[in-house]
């Protein structure tokens, strides 16, 4: 398992690696070697039938290899009654990303959720998206509201 320091396949230094810590939690909140235990026992006393259970770490790359690909826009509007209006360049296609995105602004811009609306993805407001694709919405276009509120 990775550790900080070390350099990937794509020859990346990881920096602040905390991929045992997660691992660690995973375990632990899952109660895997209990339930482990729990599916041994099983095991032992079944002849013919048997259960399994396993935990594998998986690893994938995310973003474009047409690296000019990977960049993302964000529109924030800030009213005078406190009030968000953002947008972003990601399509929302029930994986969720509106709803990050709003969480996002949430944390960076330090107000409740409900105070933030979200306009859906238009070229008029955001132009030059890239597809939402390659498992890299969330980052690309999170970056680009965090970056949009910071400037």
């Amino acid at each position: 398992m990775y550790q900080e320091g070390d350099l990937t396949h794509f020859n990346q230094t990881l920096t602040r690696c905390n991929i045992r810590k997660c691992w660690q939690k995973v375990l632990s909140q899952s109660d895997f070697y209990q339930r482990k235990n729990e599916v041994d026992v099983f095991n032992s006393e079944n002849r013919w039938k048997k259960r399994g259970i396993a935990v594998i770490p998986t690893k994938f790359g995310i973003s474009f290899t047409a690296t000019f690909m990977n960049q993302a826009g964000a529109l924030i509007l800030v009213y005078t009654d406190g009030s968000v209006l953002l947008t972003h360049g990601g399509t929302e296609m029930g994986q969720g990303l509106h709803t990050k995105m709003i969480q996002v602004a949430s944390r960076a811009l330090k107000i409740p959720v409900d105070r933030i609306h979200i306009s859906e993805t238009s070229t008029n407001t955001v132009p030059n998206t890239s597809p939402t694709a390659a498992s890299a919405s969330s980052d690309l276009n999170g970056m680009a509201v965090i970056v949009s509120y910071i400037y």
